[in-house]
């Protein structure tokens, strides 16, 4: 079963990385502007966890994407984000996010699980990804790509995850949306502050955390782009193997 996401000016989109379980998966609301609006509410609660040591002025006002399963491919992202391909399909950077893992989940897509204390049982190490900035409006389309419920309540676990990492709860959604720090170890875009500290969006599926057979292949572009070699052998190609 494939679920569609229709936005104003566009034509519809298909969830092709997390496709819903069940007829209600999608629930999106059909107005554009009240789902811009609530990306931009659960962005403004991130303000108190921007990172402040080495970290521009700049980057404090963006929140970036973390891409780490096939949208680790520039060539998908362009062709996703079809209201600005220039600004969103635009790989900025290698960053890594600290002690989550990294893996293929059962229904064949990437998934990250959380380090301990968020709810997962399992620790981890390190997760490395491909950054980007997305526009708004290409935002809610990558929504609908990985599923996201938007009609989803506010978290209910604000009391153990601060509500400006996760703000939302997963509910009928494939992902779930998270903003996390993470470390970017290489700008692609410039010379200039090669290690720095940012907040970035990361889309997290919290109900499927059992490894299974792979159904996507983005290791090629990562490597080009600058994904640490030794960790795409010792971590994807596991998961992955080259074919």
């Amino acid at each position: 079963m494939s679920s569609t996401t229709e936005i104003p000016g566009h034509k519809p989109i298909v969830a092709q990385d997390a496709i819903a379980e069940d007829s209600s998966t999608n629930r999106l609301l059909d107005h554009n502007q009240t789902i811009l609006q609530q990306q931009f509410t659960d962005k403004a609660n991130i303000a108190n966890f921007q990172p402040t040591s080495s970290t521009s002025s700049e980057s404090k006002r963006k929140v970036y994407y973390f891409a780490y399963g096939s949208n680790l491919s520039p060539t998908q992202m362009h062709l996703r984000c079809e209201h600005d391909p220039s600004t969103s399909g635009r790989p900025l950077a290698i960053a890594r996010i600290d002690r989550w893992r990294w893996l293929i989940c059962e229904r064949g897509y990437a998934n990250i699980i959380p380090p301990k204390e968020w709810r997962i049982g399992r620790q981890s190490d390190v997760v490395f990804g491909v950054l980007y900035e997305m526009t708004p409006e290409d935002e809610y389309l990558l929504d609908g790509y990985e599923g996201v419920d938007h009609s989803a309540p506010a978290s209910q676990y604000g009391n153990k995850i601060p509500t400006a990492i996760r703000p939302r709860e997963q509910d009928n959604g494939a992902y779930n949306k998270w903003y996390v720090p993470a470390k970017v170890t290489k700008w692609l875009v410039t010379e200039e502050g090669q290690e720095e500290d940012v907040t970035v969006l990361v889309y997290v599926d919290e109900k499927r955390v059992t490894v299974g057979p792979p159904k996507f292949e983005a290791i090629k572009e990562s490597l080009e782009l600058g994904m640490p070699r030794s960790w795409v052998e010792s971590v994807m190609r596991k998961a992955i193997p080259e074919s």
